[in-house]
């Protein structure tokens, strides 16, 4: 019997996503905000990237961008816990920066550069007693799937 579904979830980089549910089920993307010029970078930063100023604030950000490129990947990296191919997206936030991430709940003929997508929480496991981890992905914002699905190796 496996172990791992007793353990609560943790994020699978806590300095990018925070996980807003004791469940997993509910996150938010963070990064930095410039306090000079205001441009948010994703994730960790120790100088602004519009403006190389080293004044930055912890920011939420939102959990909704655009499809602003994609590529279909074919050969996994090593340790990939999903299957293959799958469709890895670059999504522009409303704040500006760009994140990277895999696109769920669409097949590759329906998805389109510039579609509204959504952050979509999936729960990774790899090992029988090794904690759950919450991974950040994208779906059509028109998708009707739940924010969390749950990926097995």
């Amino acid at each position: 019997m496996s172990t791992h579904r007793n353990l609560a979830p943790v994020s699978v980089d806590p300095a990018r996503l925070r996980l807003d549910a004791a469940d997993g089920s509910a996150g938010t993307l963070l990064g930095m905000r410039c306090l000079d010029c205001s441009a948010y970078v994703f994730g960790l930063a120790v100088f602004c990237q519009a403006c190389t100023s080293s004044r930055l604030e912890p920011a939420d950000l939102s959990r909704s961008g655009i499809l602003y490129s994609y590529t279909i990947v074919r050969v996994p990296p090593s340790g990939w816990p999903g299957a293959a191919p799958y469709v890895l997206g670059e999504v522009e936030l409303p704040e500006g920066p760009h994140v990277l991430a895999e696109v769920i709940g669409a097949d590759e003929e329906d998805l389109q550069i510039g579609i509204d997508v959504k952050l979509a929480l999936q729960k990774v496991t790899s090992g029988e007693s090794e904690k759950p981890r919450i991974v950040y992905k994208w779906t059509p914002a028109n998708c009707g799937q739940s924010e969390m699905r749950e990926a097995h190796n």
